[in-house]
């Protein structure tokens, strides 16, 4: 099938396929559908990358930030750990007056009235870190994780079973071109 030159030969053939093996334009509902998997399967690397950003700049912030003490004021004991949160007032040098919160892991027991470390960017003391506790960028580096194992998972495991699908319909055509 196809053009013929004068020497017999198979010239080139232009134009869309007209054998009925194209597929259709996806529908509306088929991108939206694709355009939410690219997100979800997106947002765990987002999660895991915003985490490390922020985990470093609390690290940077901890080295190079000017240090003060602090009074724990506020301890939420529950049992979700993403709601466990102490607040801490602290001064800075100029002497204002400044309140700062920080994740609490469930094996730390602050005290309410207790001292803690507060380092704070002199420039801006609004941006804190409480020494020895959790940076809020541990959250976001852990639930990013989980979701790309879920996620991801769950889209290695549909790719493996549409593989396995194709190779078996594969196999079957080419049974029944022998039958036949």
């Amino acid at each position: 099938m196809g053009l013929a030159t004068s020497s017999g030969r198979m010239g080139a053939v232009t134009g869309r396929r007209i054998d009925g093996h194209r597929r259709p334009p996806l529908s509306w509902k088929g991108r939206l559908n694709l355009a939410v998997t690219l997100l979800v399967l997106c947002l765990g690397p987002v999660l895991i990358v915003a985490g490390i950003v922020m985990t470093n700049a609390d690290e940077d912030l901890a080295r190079t930030g000017a240090q003060a003490t602090g009074t724990i004021v506020r301890f939420d004991d529950v049992n979700k750990a993403s709601k466990r949160r102490i607040t801490v007032d602290f001064e800075a040098a100029d002497g204002s007056p400044h309140r700062t919160f920080a994740a609490v892991d469930h094996d730390q027991h602050p005290v309410v009235g207790g001292e803690a470390t507060v380092v704070y960017a002199q420039d801006d003391p609004g941006r804190t870190v409480v020494v020895g506790y959790e940076s809020d960028g541990v959250w976001f580096l852990g639930a990013g994780v989980v979701l790309t194992f879920i996620f991801g998972g769950i889209g290695v495991l549909a790719a493996i079973i549409r593989g396995v699908a194709a190779v078996r319909g594969n196999l079957r055509r080419r049974a029944t071109r022998r039958v036949v």
